[in-house]
């Protein structure tokens, strides 16, 4: 960002996009079902009723609803999470549903490869019903990638599947989570990528202490590594925004784990940092559950359920706890000068009590270490 003033017309669009909060992005998470079971998931399949996901026929109900009732004019895109979304034997017939709606022509699925890299088949159709983005997880090289995901040659499958859908014209993300296993690897592995595969984003994710990855845990990272992590990010960063306009050339970004403060947003990714959960973006959960965004912890509890609410009711009358932000103004967010600008942070942070996992910016300014 260029100095104060641009910090304040930034945040002035923030307060404009809460006040007015329309729906841009939806957020579905298509099963929790999964092909792996990696170290690190958010969203795991344990103590989870999977009898409760949303038939075929919910499903496009739910989006059609959706379109029927909202004004699209605004809306960007959908983004399919899991689990795995690939799991879903009706995924093509929900996309080839949804997708005759003119809205729903920009999808992006996330994906860890498994299915794609075996059946690249599927691209064809993917593109035919809407899908233009494809995300790829490759957290680390071959070995430390393998063991990550807990399954012998899932990094072939992912390179493969990352690789097939540049080849077939997606606009394609790498994603790697940065853990204590992968921090020195990940130069490494950004070359590899940005030479073999030639995504149109290289992101980087730092590990969220949530889901598997609970405090204590092996993989966290401490300051220092965090700061490895940004200071990698400043540097290539910097270099690949000067071919922004170049679509064969790879961006490398931070992902959206949290605010870094005045003196580093703007210079690690292509956008100043604001959790969006509940502003812009609507998530639909595999049960049906109206939620902000899948990765926040289902004991915070949900804004409505689409088995029984109107979508549009829910979204109106619903979500302050996302849209009013002083009841997270506790801990180590209490005093901080950055409030103004981050309140509070990413929502998948916060904790049933108000306080949170972690934050980027305690973490990096100040060398708070979370893992204890």
């Amino acid at each position: 960002m260029d100095g104060g003033k641009s910090f304040e017309k930034w945040k002035s669009n923030i307060e404009d996009l809460v006040d007015r909060h329309p729906l841009q992005i939806i957020s579905w998470e298509a099963t929790r079902r999964c092909n792996l079971s990696c170290a690190h998931c958010g969203s795991p399949s344990e103590n989870v009723c999977l009898k409760e996901e949303l038939t075929t026929e919910e499903v496009i109900n739910a989006f059609d609803q959706i379109a029927r009732d909202f004004d699209m004019s605004q809306f960007r895109h959908v983004n399919i999470t899991g689990g795995e979304p690939f799991v879903r034997k009706d995924l093509l017939t929900i996309l080839e549903e949804i997708s005759k709606q003119p809205a729903y022509r920009n999808i992006d699925i996330q994906t860890n490869g498994i299915v794609l890299g075996k059946k690249p088949d599927l691209f064809k159709q993917l593109r035919d019903y809407g899908v233009t983005g494809i995300g790829v997880s490759i957290d680390g090289l071959k070995g430390t990638h393998d063991a990550f995901r807990r399954r012998e040659g899932s990094y072939d499958l992912a390179f493969r599947a990352a690789k097939t859908a540049v080849e077939e014209g997606f606009t394609v993300t790498v994603s790697t989570v940065a853990n204590a296993k992968n921090i020195n690897e990940i130069l490494e592995l950004y070359n590899i990528v940005k030479h073999e595969i030639k995504p149109r984003i290289f992101r980087i994710m730092t590990i969220d202490p949530i889901g598997r990855a609970q405090e204590g845990n092996e993989y966290l990272l401490s300051p220092e590594q965090t700061r490895d992590v940004i200071s990698f990010l400043l540097k290539e960063y910097t270099s690949s925004c000067e071919q922004y306009h170049d679509h064969s050339k790879t961006m490398v970004e931070l992902g959206c784990g949290g605010w870094l403060g005045r003196e580093l947003e703007g210079l690690v990714r292509p956008f100043v940092f604001h959790c969006v959960a509940g502003i812009n973006n609507l998530g639909i959960l595999y049960d049906g559950k109206l939620a902000a965004c899948s990765n926040i912890p289902r004991e915070l509890g949900f804004e409505g359920d689409l088995r029984i609410d109107r979508i549009k009711d829910v979204w109106d009358n619903k979500y302050q706890r996302y849209r009013q932000f002083e009841w997270k103004r506790k801990g180590d967010c209490k005093n901080c000068g950055e409030w103004e600008y981050c309140h509070g942070g990413p929502m998948h942070k916060r904790l049933t009590d108000g306080t949170m996992t972690d934050c980027l910016y305690q973490t990096i300014a100040n060398g708070i270490d979370y893992r204890s």
